[in-house]
């Protein structure tokens, strides 16, 4: 078994897979790092090979509980893909994770893949196998949170699934700008890369997938658990390299 372990800015998702079948998964809090490392201990997977992925600056640390089979995800560690990124040691763990996803489940052709987390990321796979880079910009909650602290009087407001093109008060024309504002980014770099890259497929994942996953005429395949399936692919190459 695989035991995957993805912590993010704002959760902790922890996968088992048994090869390429992930067979349960589990989410924590981010600040639930004694309940994680108890939980850990209380299940007993000693027999696991294990891979950590954070993107925090304070790591889980469970390398105690994994002396054997434990690899920690850095810039340093092998990958299934050719990096073409300029600074890989900056490069995000989990946008490395979710392009191997892209790859493991679309080799051979052009991917993009939309992350809707704390931030939204986009990362260019292309056919040979090369992770070009991408973009990242505001997620959705943080530019709900930004429009309240940058400003006096307007509310911070929850995200929400619909949205009109038209604003008719505060609240609504909040809603119009952020959540459509973002679906108008969304298409812009879906039309920008597909004139470089034919046939480019869409990965969509990430904590704010349930705002977007329908608001695409686009082919879109929605992942949540693509950082996962990279991290995986990530655990399982470098269990074959050894």
């Amino acid at each position: 078994m695989n035991l995957i372990i993805d912590q993010g800015n704002t959760a902790t998702k922890i996968g088992f897979f048994e090869t390429d079948e992930l067979v349960r998964k589990e989410t924590f809090k981010k600040a639930d790092t004694v309940k994680i490392v108890n939980w850990l201990k209380e299940n007993n997977f000693s027999g696991a090979s294990v891979i950590i992925s954070s993107v925090v600056e304070d790591l889980l640390d469970v390398s105690e509980l994994y002396p054997d089979n434990y690899l920690e995800l850095t810039s340093a560690v092998a990958v299934p893909l050719t990096l073409k990124y300029k600074t890989p040691e900056t490069l995000g763990k989990d946008r490395l994770a979710n392009a191997v996803g892209a790859w493991k489940l679309n080799p051979g052709k052009n991917s993009l893949v939309i992350d809707l987390g704390t931030c939204v990321k986009y990362d260019l796979i292309n056919a040979d196998g090369n992770y070009l880079g991408g973009a990242i910009s505001p997620g959705l909650s943080m530019r709900y949170q930004a429009l309240n602290k940058f400003t006096d009087r307007l509310p911070l407001l929850e995200p929400v699934k619909e949205s009109s093109d038209i604003g008719t008060d505060t609240n609504s024309s909040i809603h119009t700008g952020i959540r459509t504002g973002l679906i108008h980014e969304i298409k812009g770099f879906i039309d920008r890369y597909s004139l470089d890259f034919t046939d480019l497929t869409i990965f969509m994942t990430g904590g704010d997938l349930q705002y977007f996953d329908k608001a695409f005429k686009n082919p879109i395949f929605a992942n949540p658990d693509l950082t996962l399936i990279g991290l995986n692919e990530i655990l399982q190459h470098n269990i074959a390299r050894n």
